[in-house]
């Protein structure tokens, strides 16, 4: 082992937005910051570099009340949301605007839940088309102003180990250097890009059949070294994910994804799998299906089915990027035909099986009906839409992982919390290794950029206790 390094105050794990928000507020309040980042290239990936831009709190504007802001986490979780994690979060999210535009981070408002998006926004076309917009620029800039502070990024630094020691941690990386500091952050994201994590934690019996819809660096490097430390883990929300759907060849093909996204067609329509049977509520929205698709035996077997009305329609359409007609014009599958019959005969379904179906559902949508369905169909969040109009059509699906709902227990400081609920001395986290504000039974989305908060609390946090 190399002498350890003993120059720094803070070690952060991970150089995407949480791990920079957190390294810069600490430095500006003084700390001797150090990040260690495993990436090597000066654009490392990361899911950050790829976000959408957008902070929300479950689709709300952070400009509401932070009563009502409370209120949706508790909503989209079913109540599964930590208290105090919530309330910090909704607190807060706006002085992470501020502090984001005192770094000369640009935000633009693009209206609805978009008031606060990273600029320049990236709105339009088909693929992964990420460099110059907002998730890379911002990374730039928080990097760039991380070392006005005399902070440092060691690219090509993977965390290894931790260990607890006297007034402080011990971290080891690859190539056996040792730093030791007196609080450690943890920010590397979740456990989205390791296949056997996937597998233990039942995201999927087969992950392999997921879309990897993020950069592939999230390995659960983070959680694995909490959990050796005594670390609780979010176990109720171990098997969510934040993902989409997507035309199936996306698994081949980066002009499928990250948009256009296909939910809003499997909200107003039907999902089903090769006997022609629904496989789950359709009316719970495209990060719900995409988690119960996930944990079917073959989850590269469903097709969207739907008409014209809904092909044509706000379901087809009204996204910014919608799949009618960014889905085509990227040459993707879309089966077409002018009954049911003969389009279950298409993608090799027994067209009784797919007629009957049909009917039932269309039956259930005409007599408000719909929860009488097996499965059941909810109709309060997404309009069901009937299947009357032709020519009907076949999108064959994918279910799309972005990253990992479960991970480390912390509090609403982002310190991380033992099996006993105890803060574990010098030791925090931030960002999407968090668990425990996504999730309950229904994959309720909270918000991905927004855990970014959590770094400013960190940061205050470890200031407050040394000084």
């Amino acid at each position: 082992m190399t002498e350890a390094n003993t120059g720094y105050d803070v070690i952060v794990i991970g150089a995407g937005i949480a791990g920079l928000v957190a390294a810069n507020r600490a430095a500006q309040l003084g700390k001797r910051v150090v990040v260690l980042e495993k990436s090597t290239d000066d654009k490392y990936l990361c899911n950050s570099r790829y976000a959408y831009g957008t902070f929300h709190i479950n689709f709300t504007d952070l400009g509401v009340a932070e009563d009502t802001l409370v209120a949706k986490i508790e909503a989209a979780t079913s109540g599964f949301a930590r208290k105090d994690l919530a309330r910090a979060v909704a607190k807060d999210g706006r002085q992470l605007m501020q502090w984001l535009a005192n770094e000369g981070i640009d935000l633009v408002n693009l209206g609805g839940y978009g008031t606060n998006v990273l600029a320049p926004p990236w709105r339009e076309g088909f693929g992964l088309n990420w460099q110059g917009y907002g998730g890379d620029i911002a990374l730039q800039r928080l990097g760039a102003n991380f070392q006005k502070r005399q902070g440092r990024i060691l690219r090509d630094t993977r965390a290894r180990a931790l260990k607890s020691i006297p007034l402080g941690m011990e971290l080891e990386a690859e190539g056996a250097q040792k730093f030791r500091a007196s609080c450690v952050v943890i920010a590397d994201g979740g456990f989205q890009a390791n296949i056997d994590m996937l597998r233990a934690y039942k995201i999927s019996p087969a992950p392999e059949k997921l879309l990897a819809r993020n950069s592939g660096t999230a390995v659960g490097d983070g959680l694995r070294m909490a959990q050796a430390l005594g670390a609780a883990i979010s176990e109720a929300d171990m098997n969510n994910f934040y993902g989409h759907l997507h035309s199936r060849d996306a698994m081949t093909s980066t002009k499928f994804w990250p948009r256009p996204v296909t939910d809003d067609l499997a909200a107003a329509g039907i999902v089903i799998d090769a006997s022609g049977r629904r496989v789950a509520d359709e009316g719970l929205g495209g990060i719900y299906l995409s988690n119960a698709i996930a944990r079917l035996p073959d989850p590269l077997g469903t097709t969207i089915v739907f008409d014209q009305a809904i092909w044509d329609g706000p379901p087809g359409r009204n996204h910014v990027q919608p799949p009618n007609p960014l889905v085509v014009e990227a040459g993707g599958t879309l089966h077409r035909a002018a009954t049911i019959a003969d389009l279950a005969a298409t993608i090799g379904v027994a067209p009784k099986a797919l007629q009957e179906t049909v009917d039932q559902y269309n039956a259930a949508v005409d007599t408000g009906t719909l929860q009488n369905l097996s499965p059941p169909r909810r109709g309060d969040r997404y309009k069901a839409w009937p299947i009357k109009t032709p020519p009907f059509y076949a999108m064959p699906i994918c279910s799309a992982i972005t990253n990992t709902m479960g991970g480390i227990v912390v509090n609403g400081d982002g310190a991380v919390l033992d099996r006993h609920d105890a803060p574990i001395p010098g030791l925090f986290a931030a960002g999407s290794t968090v668990g425990g504000l996504d999730g309950g039974p229904h994959a309720g989305y909270v918000g991905g950029l927004i855990k970014a908060t959590i770094g400013l609390r960190v940061a205050e946090k470890i200031a407050a206790l040394e000084a």
